[in-house]
């Protein structure tokens, strides 16, 4: 299916407002990290954006006069998802955040794209071409301009951070596979309620054990949050947690999930811009070139790849003619 060049354009502003909303997560952890333990920061809002999209998902169904049949099939679909997938990655990511360097997390997300392209292959059979290969490298180049700081406060010599990095990267590896299953659930007519509903009903039972042995868990303790942590907590619910997946599972029935990943990296440059508007942080050259050089590379691959891939071919027909002859 060829779509027209504005729907193109507006499914990359809708990557980069969802990258947006991913970014902001890491400064409302920041504010809220102090006031709630790890467990609860990363699985209360799972549990609090499932009940407000519950709703949601109820009239949709009745509006399209359906009901979800739980079929052997379906379970098995949402269990992967949920579990190997929104699961394991809040957990991994949790435990692994605690055990290595911040410095050293930011480096080791840039591998998300990377599974996703490998999990699309496997999951979807979508292909690398060499648009998406120079658009990962392209992007790669901004992240490293935008991402000095975490290059320079890196520290993977030592073993004493060796647990927590591998675990942190199993957490962008369960990110990758989540990602590219979601893509195959939209391909098998699921809507975007559906999967954000029941996968994160998957994963919020999944972390009821954690609230009873790991992180015990007072209600008690949420009545006596302070205004900052309260705000916080729904806006990784609403808008984090729910508002830009259903953004993202609308933008993947149009395009490859190998596409829509790569403004993942498009993550260091608006965290750098919400430092500098939230904590004041200088505005360096090196990021605005590097944020630039990233949305270049997101333009190149979601809206430009089929004419760049058509004018390459063009010109290895014009080089060929014997290969002009044959087709």
């Amino acid at each position: 299916m060829i779509l027209p060049k504005t729907q193109k354009y507006f499914d990359w502003l809708l990557i980069l407002l969802i990258n947006f909303m991913w970014a902001t997560q890491v400064p409302v952890i920041k504010l809220i990290g102090e006031r709630l333990g790890p467990v609860a920061i990363a699985f209360i809002p799972m549990i609090l954006s499932t009940l407000m999209f519950l709703p949601a998902l109820w009239r949709e169904q009745t509006k399209r006069k359906t009901r979800f049949q739980w079929r052997l099939e379906d379970v098995k679909h949402f269990l992967l998802a949920g579990l190997f997938g929104l699961f394991l990655l809040q957990l991994a990511y949790t435990l692994g955040s605690q055990r290595t360097l911040a410095a050293n997390a930011g480096v080791i997300t840039l591998t998300i794209p990377v599974f996703v392209a490998v999990a699309g292959s496997f999951l979807l059979n979508e292909k690398l071409n060499a648009v998406r290969v120079s658009g990962f490298l392209l992007a790669l180049l901004g992240v490293l301009m935008t991402s000095v700081s975490d290059l320079r406060g890196s520290d993977f010599r030592h073993g004493n951070f060796v647990i927590g990095n591998l675990i942190f990267l199993l957490a962008c590896t369960a990110c990758g596979f989540y990602n590219a299953y979601c893509k195959l659930l939209v391909m098998r007519g699921y809507t975007e309620l559906e999967i954000l509903v029941y996968t994160s009903v998957i994963g919020s039972v999944a972390s009821i054990p954690l609230f009873a042995w790991i992180e015990p868990f007072h209600f008690s303790s949420l009545a006596t949050v302070d205004r900052v942590a309260f705000w916080g907590i729904l806006e990784l619910s609403f808008i984090v947690y729910g508002c830009s997946m259903l953004l993202f599972f609308y933008v993947l029935k149009r395009m490859d999930v190998t596409q829509a990943i790569l403004g993942n990296y498009l993550l260091p440059f608006f965290i750098s811009l919400l430092a500098v508007v939230v904590l004041r942080e200088p505005i360096t050259l090196p990021m605005i070139v590097g944020g630039i050089v990233i949305l270049l590379s997101t333009l190149m691959v979601t809206v430009y790849e089929p004419d760049i891939l058509a004018w390459t071919q063009r010109k290895r027909i014009a080089r060929n003619p014997w290969q002009r002859e044959q087709e």
